[in-house]
């Protein structure tokens, strides 16, 4: 069997969730190539589109700039209509199979609705689209925070300060809903959340729609004891830690203003006894990290571009917070549980999935500040027996639907039922 995987990158978030399944799958012999459009590092099965797209990639990033100027940073709003692609024969001839199912991932300015249609048509092949974000089922959003215009036609969109009906955010979807719904097409969620926004999608109406979580390597990602994970990083043994960790902590839709508030609720909480908490993060933290200094006990990881580095804080910490207020995953979630350490975070994305209070974590109300600190609270005043038992909870369900074996035999199921047909 032979699967090619479209993604505009193979490393960040969603590159690195497209490129873990792409090794997942080659693991368990299934022969697997994946295409970028440009690719970070030397990987032979990774392929590069060409050299002959910085033309067009110039364009595209010209046109985004502009439209960036003229949007709502929330919503990450793009055209999705620019593609190096001219010819879908282009993509074949790099391939050296020929592909028996292509998976698209997160393909935001490489590959187009249009694009997969015609390399459907070219050679037959079914398409499946792993969502990582609401990209494929809206006009141009990434997130639609409270909009609910993907469930209609879009228009009014407010992440282009429009009122008019038919602006762009409608004319992308008229023409992704005209492809998709000639499309041999299946959608696929990497969340329970996800999923229900695909289903309500008007552009996927009729199409088959799937939910299969992101598999997390369990060689890197896994329970180890927790004074061992201190020393590599050269951590205290005798504090308790929370870990907290993002790309960017001024991202809107990570909710670092609720995160802020929950702090200071927990610090008020705990008085003197604050001192006997490190705070530990990773990413860029411009606009919390002076917050954390003058408040309570706080070290920096810097970015932790490696997997190795970035399960070793996981293991470190007692509990990994997450405030994420509009989110599809993260897939920081997935990796804390198969690191047997809980999490706490707002009701939203994955969370809804893996986050059971009292069980594996603490799930507060959606943009609930006090509620998240009482969490934090609670998981940090476990008893070692409460902590122990709720670690394995962690791990154990996250091996349950996380585990790189899991996520391989549901994809090789769905791909033998698509070519049964």
């Amino acid at each position: 069997m032979n699967i090619l995987h479209l993604s505009t990158r193979n490393v960040g978030g969603a590159g690195k969730a497209a490129y873990r399944l792409h090794r997942n799958l080659l693991a368990a012999g299934v022969d697997s190539k994946m295409m970028v459009l440009t690719r970070s590092g030397r990987d032979n099965d990774v392929i590069p589109f060409g050299s002959h797209v910085s033309f067009s990639k110039f364009r595209s990033d010209l046109a985004k700039f502009f439209l960036k100027m003229r949007t709502d940073p929330k919503y990450y709003f793009q055209n999705h209509s620019q593609s190096p692609i001219k010819r879908v024969s282009d993509v074949y001839s790099k391939v050296p199979f020929r592909p028996d199912i292509i998976v698209a991932h997160w393909i935001s300015n490489f590959v187009t609705v249009e694009n997969l249609y015609q390399l459907s048509l070219y050679r037959g092949v079914p398409i499946i689209w792993y969502l990582m974000d609401m990209a494929p089922l809206a006009g141009g959003c990434h997130y639609a925070w409270d909009c609910t215009g993907y469930m209609n036609q879009c228009g009014k969109c407010p992440a282009l300060y429009s009122d008019e009906k038919y602006d762009l955010s409608y004319k992308n979807w008229k023409k992704k809903h005209d492809v998709i719904q000639k499309m041999k097409i299946t959608i696929v969620s990497a969340t329970g959340w996800l999923s229900r926004q695909a289903k309500k999608a008007s552009v996927f109406n009729g199409k088959r729609i799937e939910q299969i979580m992101l598999g997390v390597d369990t060689e890197i990602f896994k329970p180890v004891p927790r004074d061992v994970a201190r020393k590599k990083l050269k951590l205290p043994i005798e504090q308790k830690i929370i870990f907290l960790g993002a790309q960017s902590f001024k991202d809107e839709r990570k909710g670092m203003f609720y995160l802020i508030e929950a702090l200071k609720s927990l610090e008020k909480q705990l008085g003197a006894d604050k001192n006997k908490i490190l705070i530990v993060t990773a990413g860029n933290i411009s606009g919390i990290g002076s917050f954390l200094s003058d408040n309570f006990q706080h070290r920096h990881l810097g970015f932790l571009a490696a997997d190795r580095m970035l399960a070793s804080a996981y293991q470190a910490a007692d509990v990994f917070v997450c405030p994420s207020i509009e989110d599809s995953g993260p897939m920081m979630i997935n990796e804390s549980f198969m690191c047997g350490t809980p999490v706490v975070s707002f009701e939203m994305g994955v969370a809804t999935d893996l986050v059971h209070t009292g069980k594996t974590g603490y799930r507060a109300k959606l943009k609930d500040s006090e509620d998240l600190a009482n969490g934090i609270k609670y998981v940090l005043e476990l008893s070692s027996d409460e902590a122990s038992n709720m670690s394995k909870q962690c791990s154990d369900l996250g091996s349950q639907f996380c585990h790189p074996q899991v996520q391989v035999q549901a994809f090789k199921e769905l791909f033998d039922s698509l070519l049964s047909k």
